[in-house]
């Protein structure tokens, strides 16, 4: 257990101490609060994204519709 502790209290994830012989373990929010911000730019990347193809696929049907109607002419 202390070993996996040990690597998110590396990385800042978690912050310990020692009190006699029980070892508190509390959240490092600071760093979670960098993690959090990373995730969303990733998050409006991909959402933009998405929304052009959206886009793409809305007028692929369109055009699909408009061929379909020419060939029943």
């Amino acid at each position: 257990m202390r070993k996996h502790v040990g690597v998110l209290e590396e990385a800042g994830l978690v912050i310990t101490e020692k009190v006699g012989r029980v070892r508190n373990c509390r959240i490092g929010a600071r760093r979670l609060d960098e993690v959090a911000a990373w995730i969303d730019t990733y998050h409006q990347v991909w959402e933009a994204r998405f929304c052009e193809l959206d886009k793409v696929v809305e007028e692929l049907k369109w055009k699909e519709k408009l061929d379909g109607c020419k060939k029943e002419k």
